[in-house]
């Protein structure tokens, strides 16, 4: 009678197949995977360090879990080293195939591990795995996001020989031992898959959510060149904020994990329904060895939910002020609006937060509720009060059009919260369908149809970045312009149409109605922040005309001329944004541009005029007027 094999012993047996296969050394490579749709990149934007260059912090997560081992580990950064690159030489986004190419042949590991988290990253992902498998000659090891809820596709058409789903650390310490000794001595666990006798299986243990915690990260640095990151790119608008040229930056991590429940995300279903929050003194120590060691004087905080044990955050906050750290810190992921205080803004500023962004995502109270968002309207207008006492913060939201269903009455309820909320910027964001997140359940032949077409229909949550050009693809049967604002309040939106009001919303919500230029307004705080974010939009003239406004707001009127013919120069030359100013009435402002206060002023309420019905509390920019002399010191 034939005993029947476990899975964990089908795992062994398949693991000295490949050992057998292809031979085990000491050495295994970690691959990060570039950070920009491939159909959009430009040597340009590259050049002027446009691109994200995040640190490989994951990566260096899992070389950490397993340098007990004794491995040689190496962290093959294709995206760092396509944009080093580009600096210098006319290069294509395929040409990071070449450079792993190279890599791997002079390192020759014969472990290979390879992720992606979003998906932005399923073309590359799919171009690595594919050229993995041609090359045939080492153990392929995928994870991340994508393949934790793709790894019966991966694993049947032979992309890879395992999937880890979830955080990997204790997952790959076990997968590692059965490589190596045929057997796990570390806790067997659930989410290891591989194929065997046509079958796709999984391990079997228990399930885990402990990696991470005790991590000391420090070890791993030895594994990155931190100044190689600074040379060929930033994290975000906040790190160029910062100073690109003067200041080394990193990513940094207190929590795993978020509390929140909202449907269009999916961090819980990978990473688990709990927070785990590292110990304060190992990530107090991380930074001081940063500091001190690497020169780091600008960080950004990775997590999701980092307002997770706000005692203890605040007491994080405290020590970072006690110790007289000269460094600067940012929290682009966006924090959970209702956790917010007064004391917890001071201690912000107060340690050298530059700037955070907000998850507020709707400004309809039904939407709210139907994406199970752990805030309210009346909780966003509460704490808005509070942000014109701490002008050194920039505060940004994130605010999402395209919710299945969404009606078009509730995201002009969006455009009215933001401009009624008064932050510094918002970061419209089109809804992406995500693979976990509870509400595309029904989506499944998107995500079946993105994979097929090997990431090529995927679209970027900014629509202008999902272009090489920065411009929008026009449909004649869409409402453009203005007339985006004639849709049937009940219309839900086609793809096309969304794209359209992104663009209306982030021109009258951002420019036309920005706070910080109108009376009473930091025409300071909006040239730091459209200085920096229009390195990724090196050619869009209406980012340049309002630059030009702010800058005349300043005093600073041979900059605002200089800065307007430049807008000149790229409309007169281009039938697309002719057509985008006419329709928004901002050729007034090319044709007869202001040299005054008074007549930018001016100028503006001319370019209101149309969209006053959205401007609700325009009388708010005046009461934050009294906190500006704190701004100027």
């Amino acid at each position: 009678m034939t005993q029947t094999l476990t899975s964990n012993q089908q795992l062994a047996e398949n693991c000295q197949a490949l050992v057998s296969k292809y031979g085990l050394n000491n050495r295994i490579a970690l691959i990060q995977l570039p950070q920009f749709m491939m159909g959009s990149f430009n040597v340009s934007v590259a050049r002027q360090k446009g691109y994200y260059v995040f640190p490989p912090a994951g990566l260096m997560y899992l070389s950490e879990s397993i340098k007990h081992r004794g491995l040689d580990v190496r962290i093959i950064d294709v995206n760092l080293l396509l944009l080093k690159k580009a600096q210098d030489q006319e290069v294509t986004a395929a040409f990071f195939l070449d450079i792993l190419k190279e890599e791997l042949d002079a390192f020759n590991p014969s472990v290979v591990g390879a992720s992606c988290m979003y998906d932005t990253g399923i073309q590359s992902l799919m171009l690595t795995l594919e050229f993995l498998q041609k090359e045939n000659k080492r153990i392929v090891i995928t994870g991340g996001m994508i393949p934790s809820f793709e790894y019966q596709r991966f694993l049947k058409q032979e992309l890879c020989h395992f999937v880890i789903r979830g955080e990997g650390e204790n997952k790959l310490n076990m997968l590692l031992d059965f490589l190596h000794t045929n057997e796990s001595k570390n806790p067997h666990l659930k989410d290891i898959f591989f194929k065997h006798n046509d079958k796709v299986l999984e391990s079997q243990g228990e399930h885990d959510h402990k990696s991470f915690v005790d991590t000391d990260m420090i070890g791993s640095y030895k594994l990155i060149n931190l100044r190689d990151y600074q040379q060929a790119g930033s994290l975000n608008p906040f790190s160029r904020m910062a100073g690109l040229k003067d200041k080394l930056f990193m990513t940094i991590q207190r929590n795993r994990g978020c509390r929140a429940h909202c449907s269009f995300c999916a961090v819980r279903e990978f990473m688990g329904p709990t927070v785990r929050t590292r110990p304060l003194n190992l990530v107090l120590k991380e930074m001081e060895y940063l500091i001190t060691k690497e020169g780091v004087s600008h960080f950004e905080w990775l997590d999701d939910d980092l307002l997770y044990d706000k005692d203890e955050l605040k007491g994080m906050l405290r020590e970072i002020i006690a110790r007289g750290w000269k460094i600067t810190w940012s929290a682009y992921n966006g924090l959970i609006v209702a956790f917010i205080d007064e004391e917890l803004l001071d201690l912000l500023e107060r340690s050298g937060c530059i700037g955070f962004k907000l998850g507020i995502e709707s400004g309809n109270a039904e939407m709210l509720k139907k994406i199970r968002k752990p805030g309210t309207l009346d909780i966003y207008r509460k704490v808005a009060k509070w942000y014109p006492k701490y002008p050194k913060i920039f505060v940004g939201g994130n605010f999402m059009l395209g919710f299945p269903n969404e009606k078009f009455r509730q995201m002009l309820d969006t455009l009215r919260l933001y401009i009624d909320l008064r932050l510094d910027w918002a970061s419209f964001l089109i809804v992406q369908k995500i693979r976990g997140a509870s509400a595309f359940e029904e989506f499944k032949d998107y995500f079946t149809s993105q994979i097929e077409s090997k990431g090529a229909i995927t679209k970027n949550f900014i629509p202008t970045r999902g272009t090489t050009d920065g411009k929008i693809n026009d449909e004649e049967h869409i409402r453009k312009g203005p007339d985006v604002f004639n849709i049937p309040p009940e219309a839900e939106c086609s793809e096309d149409q969304i794209k359209e009001i992104w663009f209306a919303f982030n021109l009258v919500g951002n420019f036309i109605f920005h706070k910080n230029l109108m009376p009473g307004g930091t025409p300071k705080k909006f040239i730091s922040w459209i200085e920096v974010a229009q390195i990724g939009y090196p050619i869009n003239p209406y980012m340049q005309i309002f630059l030009a406004l702010a800058y005349t707001l300043e005093g600073n009127t041979a900059k605002g001329q200089e800065i307007y013919l430049l807008a000149k120069e790229v409309v007169a030359k281009d039938v697309y944004w002719q057509e985008r100013f006419h329709s928004f009435h901002l050729d007034s402002l090319l044709e007869d541009f202001p040299t005054t206060k008074e007549g930018v002023y001016k100028a503006l309420a001319i370019v209101q005029k149309p969209f006053e019905q959205y401007s609700p509390i325009k009388e708010k920019v005046m009461e934050e007027a009294e906190w500006k002399s704190r701004w100027e010191k």
